[in-house]
């Protein structure tokens, strides 16, 4: 017999801050707001900060509906500032639209059995409250030097979670071809990557649930971007897929049946492609010449099941790219082999309802006063799946 259905999402929600430091005044492009520049920096802050919290209001409302379409009832976040940003975000955002939803369940209860005493509502209120509140919360600080980390928002307690965000190339043994050549630290003094460095620029965050008696491990991640080009960082989301994969394996090593056979979920951002709309061999627009994904070590279908392959192949993207009008998946929610073969039917949401006009291949409504680029709930659509352990 299966568990009870629960809905599982993952959501890189864009920069979901608090505090009022994230851009630098020193750089030219941050003292500009709108198409005003700002020769005094400290009136450029000043200005900024009035301009970014205006727009974070109309923003957080976009995601917060966005967030709540998924119906989940465990969402892995990317890009979160921190535990106090995220509290903030679910109090003051989220609590809002789940209100109706719990005076409605009221509304229809009466409706039913208008004899409904005192202690009957209260318990009533308080089951339709755990059926959307996200009660658990957690936020681990990781490696990104922008603070953005990555967060887990659940209506299902958890047993235990951890960082990976200390591990180094060498404890998982992953040393990829060209690694070596990728210089870090200040532009004045770059130097090169050792096996002592860490392997992920965020983390790599796992957490263990019991839903309905069975064990369910969940893995999240926000993978290096392709900012500085995607031949240039492929190598590092390379390692990144590498480490992960071998930080599974390990976990789940002695488990009858190995890894494949076990209750476990990939979900997050991992900022790269292995095929567009079907192709699998997509060429650099500049250069005309192959560009492969590197996560090409998790989408193996003898270590996982990228889910969101149940679609249509033009039908996958979660994310817009307007430089090269690409749309594509970044976002993923892979499932071990096992879990994939329980959830036959499975088959992926993906939230579009908050993406902005300009990515004109969603078709569908949208929220109210989503606009041309912003507002919009994220660059990002959320992807949301219903599943059943074994």
């Amino acid at each position: 017999m299966s568990s009870r259905p629960f809905r599982l999402a993952t959501f890189n929600v864009e920069n979901l801050f608090s505090r009022p430091d994230f851009w630098d005044p020193q750089r030219r492009a941050d003292q500009q707001i709108g198409n005003v520049l700002f020769e005094d920096r400290h009136e450029a802050t000043r200005v900024r900060r009035i301009v970014e919290a205006a727009h974070s209001d109309e923003k957080c409302q976009l995601t917060a509906l966005a967030l709540l379409a998924t119906q989940a009832d465990i969402i892995a976040l990317q890009e979160v500032d921190s535990a106090d940003a995220l509290r903030s975000f679910r109090e003051t955002y989220l609590k809002k639209l789940e209100s109706p939803h719990v005076a409605r369940t009221i509304k229809a209860a009466l409706a039913r059995d208008p004899g409904l005493d005192g202690e009957a509502l209260r318990r009533l209120r308080e089951q339709a409250i755990a059926d959307v509140n996200y009660r658990h919360l957690s936020v681990i600080d990781g490696n990104d030097r922008r603070g953005i980390d990555i967060g887990l928002l659940s209506r299902v307690g958890w047993t235990s979670i951890r960082s990976h965000a200390a591990t180094t190339f060498g404890k998982v043994e992953v040393w990829p071809e060209g690694i070596s050549e990728i210089r870090e630290g200040p532009p004045d003094s770059p130097r090169r990557l050792t096996r002592d460095d860490r392997v992920f620029k965020r983390d790599l965050i796992e957490a263990e649930f019991q839903i309905d008696g069975r064990d369910f491990t969940l893995f999240c991640c926000h993978l290096k971007s392709m900012t500085g080009g995607r031949e240039a960082t492929r190598v590092i989301r390379q390692a990144e897929a590498e480490a992960i994969r071998t930080l599974i394996e390990r976990r789940f090593e002695s488990h009858r049946g190995g890894p494949a056979a076990a209750n476990w979920a990939l979900i997050g951002d991992f900022n790269d492609y292995m095929e567009i709309d079907g192709d699998r061999a997509p060429r650099d627009l500049m250069t005309g010449r192959p560009s492969p994904g590197g996560i090409g070590a998790l989408l193996d279908p003898g270590f996982a099941v990228n889910l969101v392959e149940r679609r249509p192949a033009e039908d996958r993207w979660t994310a817009y790219h307007p430089p090269d009008d690409v749309y594509c998946q970044l976002d993923y929610i892979l499932v071990s082999p096992a879990l994939a073969e329980a959830n036959p039917q499975a088959v992926p949401d993906i939230i579009r309802q908050g993406q902005p006009w300009r990515a004109a291949r969603h078709d569908g409504p949208r929220f109210p006063r989503i606009g041309w680029d912003r507002p919009k709930s994220s660059d990002h659509c959320p992807v949301a799946v219903t599943l059943c352990l074994r």
